[in-house]
């Protein structure tokens, strides 16, 4: 079995949409954000780290899935070279805002820089694309790029936070849940990877709904092919 989760039904629905279904017509599952599908159990698991981690620790403890994957849509870094609608399989993910805001110049300090900080935040933590096959195009949708991500808790909303957030942490895109998953695959012992499609620049803020609209529907061809798979 195949965990697959998602901050919000929205995303989910926009998986299942071209299948015909939804997510809250799917049978329940071991918990009221979960149903299952198949050899996939879903998990809206609810915006932000903390959710995800609540959520999905226990979950994967109980389940004991084979893998994880983790989907939704994410910003894009200034000089990343991506664009709305863009498809990013993630290769490795880091917490980008976890730290000390500094009076100096670099104006932020990551915590792994400091001696009393955890090993796990020393570098990036590690996804495998292996759970989602081959990144091939997907109807009129490009085939995922491969590159990195980074988790933040506040989304990016100028250019100079975007810009060094892509400089401290080397990252392509940014989310709010990708290192929490990475997380929770790294402590069960069990291979993550990552799908985001791209809806904003991780910059000055623009969030028009037909960016999202796009980047869903981005998501929502490859998933959906996927799913199809585990029928």
């Amino acid at each position: 079995m195949i965990l697959l989760c998602a901050a919000t039904r929205m995303e989910m629905d926009a998986c299942l949409g071209p299948l015909g279904e939804a997510f809250d017509s799917l049978p329940l599952g071991p918990r009221p954000w979960t149903r299952r599908r198949g050899g996939v159990l879903l998990a809206a698991t609810g915006p932000g780290i903390p959710l995800t981690l609540a959520r999905l620790m226990p979950l994967v403890m109980a389940e004991r899935p084979s893998a994880l994957v983790d989907i939704g849509i994410a910003g894009a870094y200034a000089g990343s070279g991506l664009s709305i609608g863009d498809l990013v399989a993630g290769e490795s993910e880091q917490f980008g805002d976890l730290g000390m805001e500094s009076p100096g110049p670099e104006a932020f300090l990551p915590i792994a820089g400091f001696d009393w900080s955890d090993p796990v935040y020393a570098r990036p933590l590690a996804l495998s694309t292996d759970p989602l096959g081959p990144l091939e195009p997907s109807g009129t949708v490009p085939a995922p790029k491969r590159t990195r991500g980074c988790t933040v808790n506040a989304c990016t909303g100028t250019a100079a936070t975007g810009a060094r957030r892509r400089s401290q942490t080397g990252a392509d895109f940014e989310s709010m849940e990708g290192a929490a998953a990475a997380l929770a695959g790294l402590e069960a012992g069990i291979p993550v990877a990552e799908l985001r499609a791209i809806s904003n620049a991780a910059a000055d803020r623009d969030m028009r709904p037909e960016y999202i609209g796009l980047a869903l529907r981005a998501l929502g061809s490859f998933v959906s092919a996927w799913l199809e798979r585990f029928a």
